[in-house]
């Protein structure tokens, strides 16, 4: 499909929603720099391959945020697909919630998929347009309904830094990181950042290209570890070793049902600016 016919096909989504905007960023669901060919759908609905962007689509126009680094690039691959480039930074162009404060209707709601945008994203949004009452929705992955053919989520196989490399071993890493839990007083640490587990851990992967992470959550409790991935990323030995280091491997599409379900009073350690969205309005 041309990017023509695939925005028709997310608006007609859209109207189904009731939603006014939709919003497509970049991200995976753990705020990485780079994504994975699954988490490729902005590059998808646009046709811009930068590693930067963010395109917001409203019934009758759309525009696509990127920085100095891909103005020419982008210029050139939004030919013909009727979305305006915004060029970030520069005078006289609107930021995101700028350009939605000025171009929605009072009550709209501004759907995305939650898992792929950070709380503070929409905070900001919030703030902006805070007199017209605006409302989200961050339970519609759209996008993921017109990508018929999109590659499934990567599993990789991981493999262990040894500690010559990685300087401390896992357990004194993870006592280190219990010492600051109970100085802040967190029951729970939820760590949603590739490259900080994979410190953590001592463990490396291949999910995203260029850089040795692999797709996984994080929480952390005075007497468990539990990380979400897929187990069948894990070689035999390493999950033998994990497991009998304490560690529990859960299925990598239960974390916001384990978030959900922690007690009431539970106080989560966690980073507001990188968790996504979904996550956050669980705890």
């Amino acid at each position: 499909m041309k990017t023509v016919e695939k925005l028709t096909q997310l608006r007609k989504l859209m109207e189904e929603n009731h939603f006014s905007a939709y919003i497509v960023p970049t991200d995976d669901f753990h705020s990485s720099e780079y994504v994975g060919d699954h988490f490729k759908a902005r590059e998808y609905m646009s046709g811009f391959t930068g590693s930067a962007g963010t395109l917001v689509i409203l019934p009758d126009q759309a525009a696509l945020w990127t920085d100095g680094r891909y103005f020419l690039q982008a210029d050139r691959q939004l030919q013909d697909s009727t979305i305006e480039l915004m060029r970030s930074g520069q005078p006289d162009v609107l930021k995101i919630e700028e350009y939605l404060r000025d171009h929605l209707p009072d009550q709209a709601v501004i759907g995305f998929d939650g898992r792929t945008v950070t709380k503070r994203f929409v905070e900001t949004i919030r703030e902006k347009t805070d007199e017209k009452q605006i409302s989200f929705d961050g339970s519609k992955d759209l996008v993921g309904v017109v990508w018929t053919d999109r590659p499934p989520l990567s599993k990789e196989p991981v493999w262990e830094l040894d500690v010559e490399y990685a300087g401390k071993s896992r357990a004194d890493k993870i006592r280190e990181v219990r010492a600051r839990m109970q100085e802040e007083k967190a029951d729970q640490l939820l760590v949603t950042a590739l490259d900080q587990i994979a410190w953590l851990f001592n463990l490396r992967g291949g999910d995203i290209a260029y850089t040795p992470v692999f797709l996984s959550y994080l929480l952390l409790t005075k007497e468990q570890i539990t990380l979400f991935a897929h187990a069948e990323i894990f070689p035999e030995p390493l999950l033998r070793k994990l497991t009998k280091e304490g560690v529990t491997i859960r299925p990598y599409e239960e974390i916001e049902q384990a978030v959900s379900s922690m007690p009431v009073g539970t106080k989560v350690w966690l980073d507001g600016g990188a968790v996504n969205y979904r996550l956050t309005q669980r705890v």
